[in-house]
């Protein structure tokens, strides 16, 4: 298969996430909210702040998806070993990097109300090593292109 056809199915596929992950945040996560507020009492003042970090972090997601999109352009034009290819890569390693601090601070700030339980807790411990591993990969792939 052609590299340019691949590429165009990667840009496709990340519109329909982009697309899902706008849905997620502007209509389900509200939702969510409420039904948490409904069960958990408790969390009622600070629905609004969870609500408010969580859309946050789905935007620094939205931009990253943008992000690789611009470098999917630049790797069309075959411009790949060059200064905004590797300037890319280190833009969305620093964006994992916030986005894990984003997690880690979301987790201890819903631990002062009682914690979440195990399996939320699983999930966003998966979510951390998960954009870890992303941010790793991204790293290689930069110290690749820069030798190249």
């Amino acid at each position: 298969m052609k590299v340019n056809v691949v590429s165009n199915i990667l840009k496709i596929l990340l519109i329909l996430f982009a697309i899902g992950a706008i849905f997620f945040g502007a209509y389900v996560l509200p939702i969510i909210a409420e039904e948490m507020a409904y069960i958990y009492p408790e969390l009622e003042h600070a629905k609004m702040s969870i609500l408010i970090a969580c859309e946050l972090l789905l935007v620094i997601l939205l931009i990253g998806i943008g992000i690789i999109m611009y470098l999917l352009v630049v790797f069309d034009m075959e411009n790949t070993f060059n200064l905004k290819f590797t300037k890319g890569l280190e833009i969305l390693i620093g964006m994992c990097i916030i986005a894990s601090i984003g997690v880690i601070l979301l987790f201890y700030y819903l631990g002062t109300y009682g914690g979440p339980g195990p399996l939320l807790s699983l999930v966003m411990m998966g979510v951390i090593f998960l954009i870890w591993i992303v941010a790793a990969v991204m790293m290689l792939i930069r110290s690749i292109v820069k030798k190249a």
